[in-house]
């Protein structure tokens, strides 16, 4: 930036966007299913500075996909597990 000119809170964010700058944000939880089992469910997401509202909903999206892939990967591995007792 040019010495002498004020840097804006636009000018900052562009910045940092094309410098790649990425947010990685994640939560985690553990529910006790009885009978000494629990379920650990984890999600995390990595956004750009200050996301657009068509960066959320292409998230979302691709959050709703991931999930649908791993439930029923999960249900596969649990019947193969269940089936070897």
């Amino acid at each position: 930036m040019p010495a002498g000119k004020k840097s804006t809170v636009r000018d900052t964010v562009e910045e940092l966007r094309n410098g790649g700058c990425t947010i990685y944000y994640e939560k985690s939880v553990t529910k006790n299913m009885g009978n000494y089992e629990s379920a650990k469910v984890t999600v995390g997401v990595t956004l750009p500075i200050c996301p657009t509202k068509a960066e959320i909903a292409e998230v979302q999206e691709t959050i709703e996909t991931a999930d649908e892939i791993v439930t029923k990967e999960l249900e596969v591995q649990l019947k193969e597990l269940l089936d070897a007792k």
